[in-house]
């Protein structure tokens, strides 16, 4: 009788082994793909934001207040790269002095660094009184806080839905 209950045994902590070991292997493949796919919807959330070509209308507004501004980086000559090209030269854009007469931001380029970059083209009136003004037409380089920030504050691209973003 003890000579047919060792096998038994044997058997059973061979079968009880075999579940252990897939009971972590099924747990970490199920930590890999977890951490995997939050790495990939992390690097989805980083493309988040305005898209090349997006125009950013800023309408007449002889009674905006906003007080607050956004630099911006000034880029030398027309050419299509982003920040390789700046002069250094800042500048700022303050919603409450653009929208006294108006103008848009058109997003030429946008490079997916940290923080993500945009080039615009900003075009229309005075972006800020004294020696922070960008100009009435200038090539610009903002982070996309910044633009983000721009954007909220008169309403959104165009007609469409503001942007809420990081």
């Amino acid at each position: 009788m003890q000579a047919n209950s060792r096998p038994r045994r044997r058997k059973a902590a061979r079968d009880s082994q075999t579940s252990l070991g897939t009971v972590v292997l099924t747990l970490l493949a199920g930590a890999l793909l977890t951490v995997t796919t939050g790495m990939v919807a992390l690097t989805k959330l980083e493309q988040f934001g305005p898209a090349v070509g997006n125009i950013l209308v800023i309408r007449p507004d002889a009674e905006a207040r906003d007080r607050w501004t956004v630099d911006a980086t000034v880029i030398g000559g027309l050419t299509s790269g982003l920040p390789d090209e700046a002069t250094g030269r800042r500048c700022a854009l303050a919603p409450g002095v653009m929208a006294r007469t108006g103008g848009s931001l058109v997003i030429e380029a946008r490079r997916l660094s940290r923080p993500p970059l945009y080039r615009v083209h900003w075009s229309g009136g005075h972006t800020e009184e004294g020696r922070a003004d960008c100009g009435t037409t200038a090539d610009l380089i903002l982070e996309r806080i910044a633009l983000m920030r721009l954007t909220n504050a008169v309403g959104g691209f165009g007609r469409g839905l503001s942007l809420i973003g990081p």
